[in-house]
């Protein structure tokens, strides 16, 4: 690798070639975003100079959030201006190839499963719900319903202890069960109005705030937001579950849908 060496930098593949790519400034601000046409797909890259996402000296700066924060959003920038034209396949941050016939190549490929994806995907966009539980909150009806007036007086303290400790186990046990059943009919009923469903991993919470205990992604097209929308609502209020909230955010680069494109960038 030589000092100053250049490398084509993937942002994502679009359906179809149209236009000039967004005026975004690539993940380095230095080289602009182009388009590739790959047998009628679109490639949309930049030059980067190879050394900065490749070698030790990178490794370490991949490791380094007040370097790395910046460039996944312009990464994701890219992506998301290119999402407004066409629809779009993904790639990972630092999908990198050698020369701009490596990428082709890689593209030509995998013709069929890309054609595929786009396909499947139509006019729909990736859609996130995320369920957000006050569990302190949600757990006093449980130990409430367990617990029953007792002749506290005619038992000894250690007595007391231990039961509380076993209603209170008792309680987080069914609570927990019950909240697995409801996010299992949840998911259920949401998946019917949507293209498309993943499940994701639910990030731990923060120090004092809500603990995440679903992370969920949905394929929508426009007109199903609509539809979406309502039987989010029917699922949601302390009425239905206390203490849990159901969040929808989007829309997003379909991330949670990009085929296994086997072995990823080539030189």
């Amino acid at each position: 690798m030589n000092p100053g060496e250049l490398a084509c930098y993937l942002y994502c593949l679009t359906s179809g070639v149209g236009g000039e790519a967004a005026a975004a400034s690539g993940v380095d601000e230095r080289h602009p975003v182009l388009v590739l046409d790959c047998g009628g797909i679109g490639a949309i890259y930049s030059e980067v100079e190879l050394d900065e996402f490749v070698g030790p000296a990178a490794e370490a700066r991949l490791q380094d959030l007040t370097w790395l924060g910046p460039r996944v959003c312009r990464h994701e920038a890219v992506i998301e201006q290119a999402m407004s034209r066409a629809a779009v396949l993904p790639a990972r941050f630092a999908t990198l190839f050698t020369t701009l016939e490596s990428l082709k190549s890689y593209v030509l490929e995998r013709r069929e499963a890309i054609a595929g994806f786009f396909a499947q995907l139509g006019d729909r966009q990736e859609w996130a719900v995320k369920g957000l539980l006050d569990r302190s909150t949600a757990l006093e009806g449980a130990l409430r319903k367990l617990s029953q007036p007792a002749a506290e007086e005619d038992r000894s303290p250690g007595a007391r202890y231990f039961e509380q400790k076993r209603i209170k186990a008792q309680a987080e046990r069914e609570f927990n069960q019950r909240l697995k059943e409801h996010c299992r009919q949840t998911a259920s009923a949401l998946s019917a109005a949507a293209g498309g469903f993943r499940e994701r991993k639910a990030m731990p919470p923060e120090e004092g705030g809500a603990e995440a205990v679903l992370n969920w992604a949905f394929l929508l097209a426009p007109a199903e937001i609509a539809e979406f929308r309502a039987a989010l609502e029917r699922l949601q209020g302390d009425v239905v579950f206390p203490g849990l909230r159901l969040a929808l955010t989007g829309p997003w680069p379909p991330f949670s849908f990009v085929p296994d494109l086997s072995d990823g960038a080539r030189g």
